[in-house]
Parts: C-alpha cells; structure tokens; sequence
C-alpha cells in the first residue's frame, strides 16, 4: 500500500488533507502512478 501523501492549496499553500490513491482489482491493491491531484482551499476559491 501507498503510504497517504500531505495535499496543499495550489494558491496559497495552506494544508488541506492526506490522500491515499489506490488502485482496486479484485483481489490486490496496488499504489496508481502518474495521478494529479488538483486541490484549491475553499478561501482560494471564494476569492475573485
């Protein structure tokens, strides 16, 4: 298993979670590669 990785606002950097991204067959579970997470904080995106 993937271990979770910290996932920061694009904008201003502040800390939002940890994601684990797995990938589910029907009998393993294996870590995905090449997987863009796009995170923006609720502040970021209310700002106009």
């Amino acid at each position: 298993m993937s271990e979770a990785k910290p996932v920061r606002c694009q904008k201003c950097g502040k800390l939002l979670s940890y994601v684990t991204v797995l990938a589910k067959g029907l009998r393993f579970q294996q870590p995905l590669k090449d997987v863009e997470i796009i995170a923006i904080c609720m502040d970021c995106t209310q700002k106009k």
